[in-house]
Parts: structure tokens; C-alpha cells; sequence
């Protein structure tokens, strides 16, 4: 069984990059990366093996506990990356079972995260044998395998169970339960920062908190050959036992999600809300349909009517779809977070008496007319952000998408309808984070500028959405499931991949825009701000036009080739 397991997950995978010119691409360049974070990693493997044994271990524990946390989080921040063999998919061919269970979680971990992370869970026993012990090296090869079944089954038993329940609004409570933990997970690094005394560079806060990680269960098999270094055998003992036996307490979780998720009633995604919205909100011009979509009739006076139709259902998606709501709130929380991040950080002052020179810190003042200037560049970094998070935004559609084929809209119309949806909300939510900077920094000659930025950012962004929803779509959840449900297409890294490489296209294309911002900023020439407002509405505008017209005119040729490809996807076959 799972040797059988193990071989249909490669083969699925590689036919999935067979039938797919780009997944092969971003595969390749995945395994570069991964390849060339091996090499620092190795580098830094043999630098820790000259500290004290001490440090090594808290160091090594706290890196199993923050790996076996990443194999919760990151396929949940990732589209459910890795989750090629998920049981719901193979329900309807084999019952559960205790040996199928094992067979998931070994060809769990056979996949490309799974080799990575095995390959540095090698690099323990390196350390320990460039410091000369030789007893805990043998002991950290002996618990690799037990650290790595650790982090595939807690992985895979939250990934896969993050959808069990339901109820649609128990799906959707899941979803933002899970949202805001993450969200909570991804301000730790600003929590730590916190815990480091600055002044004089006491790093007890933070090397407390990462010998607690080595002590809990997670952090158990990377920390036990530490103990056996610094001679205290009987506490080595405990751990290393305690790291072999977590595994065998996992299993049985693992076999109760898989149970569960196998033999659990079948969801109706073809009868979800959003879908109900996207066949009652057609481009037909009905009389009931000013009913069910009340934007159309006042979008309709700035644009076509089918234009209108689209943006008008696009903004019904963006009120009540939970995969919609997440992001928005993504959107918000990042802009506390990166105002967060200004506040947290530390100007330093340098001044000197005698041969005696005192550096000290000051923290940012974000009061009323006294922040500091950088807080403008958090509505260029939003502005990225909002016009590149619908760059997937035929996918969320599904199999809906038929009725603009079966309407005969042309592809331009799509395309301007769902710029049209999103500048409706996006661009008062650019705007006010200028002016809350200006207000906050009292620096209202610099605003100019950097709105011109903001908007010179947003609109390549959007063009890149436009193209790219359409030539590069990837798996996303069918309508009314949990957004945080783990995906099956195997591709996530991929996704993963195309979608950073996004992020670089944006910001190169940007280049005029900013590069204006830059001369501007160097000289304090803040009058030419103005001419980087005019320039940034221009560039801007003129990039997403021709984003929604080249994307036009690909979705236009492309409409059945997008359609097979989200039936493709596990659940967006239904009728």
C-alpha cells in the first residue's frame, strides 16, 4: 500500500507538470531555490558546531519546533501546498484504513517539502560532529526520521482537517479562526524584536523563548542530542523518547482526520451561495437582475452594460464569499501591521564626548504631525497588494464561468469589470492611507509624490492581474468551502513560486514611477511630487488598460481552455 501510494503521488505530480509548460518551469526554479537555501544552511550548520553545546542546543530546538510549526502554517498561507494525495480525493475508491493512513503520511513526506526538510534534519548531526561530539551526532541521525514523521503528521492532520466541518457557517468561522491565527503567527517576528534589548545587545529575551520551543514536544528530537553533549544523559533519554513516541501518538489523529474526511457527508458545493449569485448575476440585461445585483444600475452609468454586470457580481463576491472577506482582511491587517512595524523600529543617535562615544535608540513617534516620513510607503506597498490579489480571480469563479462563454461576453468586458469592482473599494482605501500619513507626519508637500507612486503601483499591478488570471490560473477552492481547506492539484508550489516572481514583474514595471519617487525623495524636491502624481495617474492607467486588453483578448481565445482547466480541479466539476 505504500509503495502504491508513493508512486501514484509522483505520478500524479508529473503529470501534472506535463500537461503544464509553466508548473514545469516553476518546478524547476523551486528546486533551484531549494538547492540554493542548502548551501547557506550547510554554511551555517558548520558555524554552529564552533559554539558551546549550550548554545547549540537551543539554537537546534528551536528550529525543530519552528519546522514542525511551518508544516502547519505554510500550506495554509500557500494554497494547501504539497497535498497532491488528499483523501477526499480517493474516497470514492478505496475505504479508510490503518495501513491506507500510513501510506498518506509516507507519500506526504516523499514530496518535494518533505525532502527538503528531511535533507535538513541531516544537519544536526553535521554540527554535532564539527563540535566534536560524536555520541550526539549518532543520536541526531537517530531522531531525523522521528522529527520529520513529527512535522508531515501534525502537517498534514491540521491541513487536511482544517475543512471538516460541515455547515457552511461553520466552514466560514473555521476560515477566519484560522486567518487571524495565522496573522497572529506572523507577528511573532515583531513580538521578538520587542524581547531584544537593544542597547545592550541582551539577547536573554529571545534565547529564553527558544529554549521554552526546545523544550516542548516539538522541539524535543533536535534538542535531546544537546543534552547528551553537555553530559546529562537521563534528561537526553527522556527527550529522545519522548521525540520517538510522538509520532506513534500522531498516527492515531491522523487516522481519525482521515476517517472523518472520508466518510463524512459530501458537500453541496454546485448549491453554495456564491455560485447561486454568480448564475442569478449573468450579463443578461433581465429584469430581476437589478435585484440581486443593486451596484449594476449605478456601475452601469460609467460603463457597458455587461461591464457593469460583471463588476456589480464581482462586488456581491467581495461582501459575502469567505475566500472574498479573507482578503480583505489581509489588506487591513497588513496595513496596521506595516504602520505596526514604523512604530517598533528604532531610529539611532550617535553622540560623542571625550573618546567616549554613546549610541542610543529612540523609538518612532507616531503622533499627530511627528511620525516619520516612511509611513507614506505603506500606501505604495498596500497598492501592490490589492491590485495583485485578484490575479486568480477566474479560478474563484469555477465552473460559473461557463455562462460568459454561453453569453457570448467578450473577454475585455470581464477583464474591465473586475478592475472595475475592485477600484470601486480599493482606490478610498489607497487614498485614506495617504492622507491618515499625511495627517500623521504633518508632511502634507510629500503626498503628492507618493500617492502618485501608490497609483502608478496599483495600476501594474491590476495589469498583471488581468493577464495572468487568465494564461497562468491555478487551483483554488470551489465555491462555498472553507478557504482554508487544503488544495489537491500537487501545483501549490508552483503557485507559490509564479506568485513571487509576480511581486518581482510588478515592481520592475514600475520602475518609471518610482524611480521618479526616488529623485524626488534624495533631492526634497517635494514640489515635483506633482509631476509624479500626474505621472504615476498615467503610467498607472495607461499599464492597466493595456493589461485589461491584452487579457481580453487572451480570455477570448481561451475561454474553453480556462473553463477545462478549473473543471480539472477536484470539486469545481460539479454541474
Amino acid at each position: 500500500m505504500v509503495a502504491t501510494l508513493v508512486s501514484l503521488r509522483w505520478r500524479i505530480t508529473v503529470n501534472a507538470l506535463r500537461n503544464n509548460i509553466w508548473a514545469t518551469i516553476g518546478l524547476i526554479l523551486g528546486a533551484a531555490m531549494a538547492a540554493g537555501m542548502l548551501a547557506p544552511l550547510l554554511a551555517g550548520a558548520v558555524a554552529l558546531g564552533r559554539a558551546d553545546a549550550v548554545t547549540i542546543t537551543t539554537v537546534l530546538g528551536a528550529v525543530g519546533a519552528v519546522l514542525s510549526i511551518g508544516w502547519m502554517v505554510v500550506p495554509l498561507l500557500f494554497t494547501g501546498a504539497d497535498a497532491t494525495l488528499d483523501p477526499r480525493v480517493i474516497a470514492a475508491w478505496t475505504a479508510p484504513s490503518r495501513a491506507l493512513t500510513v501510506g498518506l503520511a509516507v507519500a506526504g513526506a516523499c514530496g518535494l517539502p518533505g525532502v527538503i526538510t528531511g535533507l535538513v534534519l541531516l544537519l544536526p548531526a553535521l554540527t554535532w560532529a564539527v563540535a566534536g561530539q560524536a555520541g550526539a551526532a549518532v543520536l541526531a541521525l537517530v531522531l531525523a526520521p522521528a522529527a520529520l514523521s513529527t512535522c508531515v503528521l501534525l502537517g498534514r492532520s491540521v491541513v487536511v482537517g482544517a475543512g471538516l466541518s460541515s455547515s457552511r457557517r461553520g466552514r466560514d468561522l473555521l476560515a477566519f479562526v484560522g486567518f487571524f491565527a495565522v496573522m497572529a503567527i506572523s507577528l511573532l517576528p515583531s513580538l521578538l524584536n520587542s524581547l531584544l534589548d537593544m542597547e545592550r545587545l541582551d539577547f536573554g529575551g529571545l534565547l529564553g523563548i527558544a529554549r521554552v520551543l526546545g523544550l516542548t514536544p516539538l522541539g524535543w528530537a533536535l534538542a535531546a542530542p544537546g543534552y547528551l553533549a553537555q553530559g546529562k544523559a537521563a534528561m537526553a533519554v527522556l527527550l529522545a523518547v519522548g521525540a520517538l513516541a510522538l509520532p506513534l501518538v500522531l498516527l492515531p489523529l491522523w487516522h481519525r482526520v482521515v476517517v472523518r474526511v472520508m466518510t463524512g457527508p459530501a458537500h453541496a458545493r454546485g448549491h453554495s451561495h456564491a455560485r447561486r449569485a454568480h448564475e442569478a448575476g449573468g450579463v443578461d440585461d433581465g429584469a430581476a437582475q437589478p435585484d440581486v445585483l443593486p451596484w449594476q444600475r449605478r456601475l452601469a452609468r460609467v460603463s457597458s452594460g455587461p461591464t457593469a454586470a460583471v463588476a456589480a457580481r464581482c462586488l456581491r463576491y467581495w461582501r459575502t464569499d469567505p475566500r472574498y472577506l479573507i482578503q480583505v482582511a489581509v489588506i487591513i491587517m497588513l496595513s496596521l501591521l506595516f504602520t505596526g512595524m514604523i512604530a517598533t523600529n528604532y531610529d539611532t543617535m550617535t553622540s560623542t564626548s571625550g573618546d567616549v562615544t554613546t549610541v542610543t535608540f529612540t523609538g518612532v513617534d507616531l503622533t499627530p504631525g511627528r511620525a516619520p516620513g516612511a509611513l507614506f510607503m505603506v500606501g505604495p506597498i498596500i497598492a501592490l497588494l490589492c491590485g495583485w490579489m485578484v490575479h486568480d480571480d477566474l479560478a474563484f469563479d469555477s465552473t460559473a464561468l461557463w455562462t460568459h462563454m454561453a453569453a457570448g461576453l467578450p473577454g475585455r468586458s470581464d477583464r474591465l469589470g473586475r478592475v472595475l469592482a475592485v477600484v470601486t473599494w480599493q482606490l478610498p482605501l489607497l487614498t485614506a492611507l495617504i492622507l491618515i500619513a499625511g495627517w500623521l507626519t504633518g508632511n502634507w508637500a510629500q503626498a503628492p509624490a507618493y500617492f502618485g507612486a501608490t497609483l502608478g503601483v496599483y495600476g501594474v499591478a491590476l495589469a498583471w492581474s488581468s493577464l495572468t488570471s487568465v494564461l497562468l490560473p491555478y487551483e483554488t477552492n470551489p465555491p462555498g468551502e472553507s478557504p482554508m481547506k487544503s488544495r489537491t492539484s500537487g501545483t501549490a508550489i508552483v503557485a507559490g513560486i509564479l506568485q513571487t516572481l509576480g511581486f518581482f514583474a510588478v515592481a520592475t514595471v514600475s520602475a518609471p514611477v518610482l524611480v521618479l519617487l526616488v529623485v524626488v525623495v534624495t533631492n526634497k524636491a517635494w514640489p515635483w511630487g506633482w509631476l509624479v502624481l500626474a505621472g504615476g495617474m498615467l503610467w498607472g492607467g495607461g499599464v492597466a488598460w493595456g493589461g485589461v486588453v491584452l487579457g481580453g483578448r487572451q480570455l477570448d481565445q481561451r475561454y474553453a481552455q480556462v473553463l477545462a482547466t478549473i473543471r480539472s480541479w477536484p470539486g469545481h466539476d460539479a454541474a
